[in-house]
Order: C-alpha cells, then structure tokens, then sequence
C-alpha cells in the first residue's frame, strides 16, 4: 500500500499535523515558566484567607490570620506540595488558638490557584 507523497516528498497528513505538535509543545513549555511558587501561594493565602506568613530569624515562621478585624495567632499543623511541572499542588493544615483545623488545598497553575 502506497501512501501519497505531495510534491516535496512529505505525507500530506505530517504537514497539518505540525502546528499542532508545535501548539501543544508551546502551551507545556508557558505553563512550566508560569507554574506559581510557594511566594505566589503565600500572597494568595493572605488575599484569599486572611493568613498572613512572616519569617523572623530569631523566631522562624509565624502565621496569624485576620478575621473581623482581630488578627489571631496560628499554629502550623501539616503541610504537603507536590511539584508536578506543569501544576503545583498544596495542602497546609493550621490550627487556631480555638483548637478548630484550618485545612487549606489548592492547585497553582498558569500563576493563577484554585481551591480543591
């Protein structure tokens, strides 16, 4: 069975097929230069929860939380972040001075998040 060469000596189909490859190829390589960090996550936390990340040397790190204009101490329970290329994935545990789980996960990609 032969398969029909066009003028140039490439298949017709290989030819349509390239700005494809390359579409997708450039849509993989934007998504790993804009995968957010965990900075990028730290702006999101305080913008979207309140929690707000601070190191000191003498100290480490602190995180208190802003709610109804009291700003409240909290304590680091667990934290996990899966780093896969193209997405990042995040899920941090707190505990408030109440002894209530404050259980955040969210997925980065693209310098955006979104709640899982």
């Amino acid at each position: 069975m032969n398969k029909m060469k066009n003028r140039f000596g490439h298949e017709p189909n290989r030819i349509r097929k390239l700005p494809v490859v390359m579409g997708l190829v450039t849509l993989v390589v934007i998504m790993i230069i804009t995968n957010p960090t965990r900075s990028d996550f730290y702006t999101w936390l305080e913008s979207e929860y309140g929690i707000h990340v601070s190191y000191d040397v003498n100290e480490g790190t602190t995180y208190t939380q802003i709610t109804n204009g009291q700003e409240k101490s909290l304590n680091f329970r667990s934290g996990h972040i899966q780093h896969v290329g193209i997405f990042t994935t995040y899920n941090e545990t707190f505990m408030n001075a109440e002894g209530n789980e404050i259980n955040i996960k969210a997925t980065g990609v693209m310098n955006m998040f979104f709640k899982r």
